[in-house]
């Protein structure tokens, strides 16, 4: 289940975003903004930020409430697409901060306390604006796992970065969700960049090998370079068709949300380089196999 962010910010899970917004306020209230450096407090102050940042969100929320902390940070699918939505809070403290206040101003909120401290949704709740952002990754990125740096337009023409963390195996049209300031998603979906030698089919790997038609009839021995830099050698012993493939166990994609070492499998598929004249020799194996076969049917 992980964090318990009702506990963190003092309400019942039947909560109204009324009540949560005034739990937050109260919180900030409590901790001081001004007191930022207060290191000591710092991690359980960002949870309590992080809380906010999913509570108040009604689509987090609903997710939260249905799969738990950890589930929504590692990615949940959702509908009947099997669309994955991944959650990360941005850190940042004081653009959580803003979205309530109106202000980086740490003492926005003690003013506030002064003037008319009556909180409304109809006030505080803006219309969220929702940016989606494609993340290009290579199979390399998506079988090691890696940070992305990327580049969010701010509306005053300025960029913030954002460092994208790509879990391993992650897959392919997942949506990897940051809140920002002023009540602004911005949702990266991600699509796999071509590779020269593997095709990615959910958690497996495809590669296409080309065989001659000499190891078409009397087999072949395949070397394939692993996108871990591994040489594997297949030894295939039996005769190639067209629709033949060789699996080979273990040595896919790594397995999306396992905190293990499982990986899908390889899928060698192969390519035959037919000859534009036959030996004479390969003629006679030709029809020798054919009479064969028809007097053994």
């Amino acid at each position: 289940m992980g964090a318990d962010y009702y506990c963190v910010l003092g309400l019942k899970r039947s909560s109204s975003y009324l009540e949560i917004l005034n739990a937050f306020r109260k919180i900030v209230n409590e901790y001081g903004m001004e007191k930022l450096n207060d290191n000591g407090r710092t991690n359980e102050r960002l949870v309590a930020f992080e809380a906010y940042d999913i509570l108040s969100d009604p689509l987090w929320r609903d997710l939260y409430d249905q799969f738990g902390e950890i589930a929504i940070k590692r990615g949940v699918f959702v509908d009947d697409e099997h669309e994955m939505k991944r959650y990360s809070y941005h850190g940042d403290i004081f653009l959580t901060y803003k979205s309530v206040y109106g202000s980086t101003n740490p003492y926005t909120h003690v003013i506030s306390m002064f003037s008319n401290t009556e909180v409304t949704m109809e006030k505080n709740y803006k219309k969220l604006e929702i940016v989606k952002i494609p993340i290009s990754l290579t199979l390399n990125e998506l079988f090691f796992g890696t940070v992305k740096k990327m580049y969010v337009p701010e509306r005053d023409g300025t960029n913030c970065v954002v460092n994208l963390e790509i879990p391993k195996g992650l897959p392919v049209n997942s949506e990897i969700i940051h809140n920002l300031e002023d009540r602004r998603r911005i949702i990266f979906v991600t699509n796999d960049l071509p590779h020269a030698d593997f095709v990615r089919n959910g958690r497996d790997l495809i590669s296409i090998y080309n065989v001659t038609f000499k190891e078409m009839m009397s087999g072949a021995k395949c070397v394939i370079k692993t996108l871990d830099h591994k040489l594997l050698r297949v030894n295939i012993t039996q005769m190639i068709t067209p629709t033949y493939q060789k699996i080979v166990r273990g040595e896919g994609m790594p397995v999306f949300g396992t905190s293990n070492d499982e990986r899908g499998d390889l899928i060698l598929k192969f390519n035959i380089q037919m000859p534009r004249y036959l030996p004479e020799i390969f003629k006679e194996f030709c029809v020798t196999t054919s009479k064969t076969n028809t007097h053994e049917s």
